[in-house]
């Protein structure tokens, strides 16, 4: 997945997540960071049943487990 310019590999971490495994797996292949800064919420989640209504922006720590499943960085290219 993706965070802000980092490629995740969230293969090993997706069964510790404190929000349940549901909210990787759901997410494999996109760009998280609204979800991580708290501006979005995924609607009708199991593990959240307030829905949009509860969001939930991630602490120094979760960016510290985000930084430890960096593989990667994606890289802007000026095409003009």
């Amino acid at each position: 997945m993706i965070l802000d310019d980092m490629v995740l590999d969230v293969s090993t971490f997706a069964y510790c997540h404190p929000g349940g495994d549901f909210l990787i797996t759901h997410n494999i292949g996109r760009d998280v960071s609204k979800f991580f800064y708290g501006s979005y919420s995924l609607d009708g989640n199991h593990n959240n049943p307030a829905g949009r209504n509860n969001r939930w922006a991630h602490s120094n720590i979760a960016r510290k487990i985000a930084n430890r499943h960096c593989i990667g960085a994606l890289v802007r290219v000026n095409t003009s």
